[in-house]
């Protein structure tokens, strides 16, 4: 049964950011476009892409929080609401914090705007992130999204404030207007991990590394060995969230069990509790020589306002892999 100490180490693991290629050069790039942000003149801004379950929002989330108790222009973190008004009055509570305070009835969008931008000016705004922005030019017209991207456009040149947009990999068309493209400076894509490059496998061996240290038991898994790296990729595809998803199943399993550390034997029981899997299909009980995986090979994209899946490759051996290597 778990008990309270054993949902806090839960939690904390939960919780816990790893800081590996490429996170650590996207902390370096927000830092510094917070601190510009002080200096009188063009304001830079970002765009962050990544497919789901990338790690895109445990990112914004750990700068965020890294950034709340300093003494730094402030960090506003939003989300995009159903319409641009909304989202604009999210973004007006976020920074002004008027939770109890309603947009005066009959105010126009560009009334709200100029109330945004005041706003902005007077709370000393660092930085604005807004998460989920792919969502923004869901379902709109060429012209609606013009109009969008101009709005926006205004309120980072008229209140010199950096936007970091965060989102799926189409959110690059709310940027495609060639004024933005030049206030756009950075960006960056979260790929997904893969094992059919070196640099690749090196930088999964790197996060499990991390993922080992961060796990609250008394002896540390090396996570980073094959009887670990090898079945973990099988399950999570190369895919942040999923890989940190199984692993947090296994030490729920290893708590209960007052367990030292987490063996491969959790991680096939908690295999089998998130993918129903059989014991002739569960990789952590397969031998390296039995195990396949797939990568991925197309992520997510929207053409003509459908939805395109990801794609995979066919399943690979993952001795074919090593011996490519």
């Amino acid at each position: 049964m778990m008990n309270k100490s054993h949902q806090h180490l839960l939690s904390q693991f939960n919780e816990c950011f790893v800081d590996f290629v490429p996170f650590n050069q996207l902390l370096q790039d927000l830092n510094r476009l917070r601190n510009q942000s002080q200096l009188s003149g063009f304001k830079a801004s970002m765009l962050i892409t990544g497919d789901t379950g990338s790690g895109k929002s445990a990112l914004i989330n750990h700068f965020y929080q890294q950034c709340k108790n300093d003494n730094n222009p402030t960090v506003i973190l939003t989300r995009v609401r159903p319409t641009l008004e909304e989202t604009l009055q999210q973004i007006l509570i976020d920074v002004d914090d008027f939770r109890r305070r309603k947009t005066p009835k009959g105010m126009s969008q560009f009334g709200l705007i100029e109330r945004l931008m005041d706003c902005i000016k007077a709370k000393d705004i660092g930085l604005i992130i807004i998460n989920e922005s792919q969502e923004l030019i869901e379902l709109k017209s060429e012209h609606q999204r013009r109009e969008i991207a101009n709005k926006l456009k205004m309120i980072s040149e008229e209140a010199s404030v950096s936007i970091v947009f965060v989102g799926m990999p189409w959110a690059d068309e709310l940027l495609s207007d060639p004024q933005w493209d030049s206030r756009v400076r950075i960006k960056r894509t979260i790929p997904y991990f893969k094992l059919s490059s070196v640099d690749e496998m090196r930088r999964y061996a790197k996060c499990l590394k991390q993922l080992s240290k961060a796990l609250p038991v008394k002896e540390r898994p090396q996570l980073e060995l094959p009887k670990y790296s090898f079945p973990l990729f099988a399950v999570c595809k190369g895919e942040m969230r999923a890989l940190k998803y199984v692993l947090s199943e296994a030490l729920r399993i290893a708590l209960e069990e007052e367990a030292s550390t987490i063996t491969t034997a959790h991680c096939a029981t908690a295999a089998v509790l998130i993918y129903d899997f059989s014991d002739e299909d569960n990789p952590f009980k397969k031998s390296a020589e039995e195990i396949s995986v797939v990568e991925i090979e197309q992520y997510t994209s929207s053409e003509d306002d459908k939805i395109i899946e990801r794609k995979f490759s066919k399943s690979i051996p993952i001795m074919d892999l090593l011996v490519k290597k």
